[in-house]
């Protein structure tokens, strides 16, 4: 018994993390109160990081020792006896001036063991990585503005520079055409109008394609239309849009549009190359700071051997990708949602405010 004693005092002494030995008093059928619990011992590491001496608070109330502790330091040993198993809590300690996690086991007696570990470097890395991390999907999202910008510069220049001298040919091709010509040349002139008018359709759908004049000028739900039946039309894929709220009412940021806009279209062309739809829904909800687009198929689904996250990023592989989509979203805080049953299609719907926060990224 004295060896035991013996090593069980050698491990308290020297053990790294800090250690506290406390009594409950009161009934063992009584809830305890945090102003019952008294301290029994601690060990060398418990006084260095909590900056206290063991002589000036064993057997002293918890509450007198640590008058403005937070809750969960004495709540959790409350709650190791109340229920008779270990109790788990982390956060800051203002009496410490660390980060720590403590575990609570109950002993015998009305007696409960903690163990706290200084978890402070790891948070200071931990919020470091997830400053890192908020950055780099505010310049994702950046990107993607930046992308639109430059595509509406070459889709402005397409077609005021070679738009409009397609045209002016064309006029020209035609009045040609009308005149009193030689068969030859007529016949010559007629293809050359053809493929004048080709051009033309061409360079429209490159422009549209690049950056659809229909979303700055007339708004989300008739960009989104015009882009269903550009996509899913030529698939035989039948659409349709059903919408809630109007632009009056809840008008969402231009930037907002063009982030929705942009994943819309990843979602078509990935509906469009996996998931095997006739039927293509989007839905198009505005509601008090809120927008929500969600694209439904009746596809195949996802495989019942993937998550769903982990079915839904595997069939989005190309382009954004589900992952980017959400990480985009983040940036301005928003969210995107999954459900799935294989065989009956999925539904991806993305959700984020009408306005950026303070006019940009957070």
């Amino acid at each position: 018994m004295q060896e035991d004693r013996f090593s069980y005092q050698i491990f308290f002494e020297r053990v790294f993390d800090p250690i506290a030995l406390y009594r409950v008093e009161g009934e063992s059928r009584e809830v305890p109160n945090a102003d019952r619990i008294f301290f029994v011992d601690v060990n060398p590491a418990y006084e260095r990081v909590m900056r206290i001496v063991k002589r000036d608070i064993v057997g002293r109330n918890f509450l007198d020792v640590w008058p403005e502790a937070e809750a969960c330091w004495s709540r959790i040993i409350v709650d190791c006896l109340r229920l008779g198993h270990t109790i788990h809590c982390e956060g800051e300690s203002r009496d410490a001036g660390r980060y720590l996690e403590a575990i609570a086991f109950p002993l015998p007696r009305r007696r409960a063991a903690v163990i706290f570990m200084d978890k402070t470097e790891w948070k200071a890395s931990d919020d470091a990585l997830k400053r890192k991390q908020e950055e780099l999907r505010a310049l994702a999202a950046q990107l993607t503005l930046s992308e639109e910008n430059t595509r509406r510069a070459i889709a402005s220049d397409l077609h005021d520079r070679i738009g409009y001298e397609l045209v002016v040919q064309l006029k020209m091709l035609r009045d040609l055409a009308g005149r009193d010509l030689p068969p030859d040349v007529r016949r010559k002139i007629g293809l050359l109008t053809l493929a004048t008018e080709r051009l033309i359709s061409q360079s429209r759908s490159l422009i549209f394609e690049l950056s659809p004049p229909v979303l700055k000028e007339v708004g989300l739900n008739p960009a989104l239309e015009a882009l269903a039946k550009s996509l899913l039309e030529p698939q035989g894929i039948k659409w349709s849009l059903r919408s809630r709220g109007t632009i009056g009412e809840f008008n969402a940021d231009d930037a907002i549009c063009v982030i929705l806009y942009r994943m819309t279209r990843e979602l078509l062309l990935n509906a469009i190359k996996h998931s095997g739809a006739a039927r293509v829904t989007i839905i198009v909800n505005r509601g008090p700071g809120k927008i929500m687009v969600a694209v439904e198929d009746d596809g195949r689904g996802f495989d019942a051997g993937f998550s769903l996250e982990d079915a839904a990023l595997a069939r989005a592989a190309k382009g954004f990708g589900l992952f980017s989509i959400r990480e985009r979203l983040q940036a301005i805080g928003g969210s995107v949602q999954i459900v799935s049953v294989p065989g009956r299609g999925a539904t991806v719907a993305m959700s984020c405010p009408l306005k950026l926060r303070n006019g940009g990224f957070k």
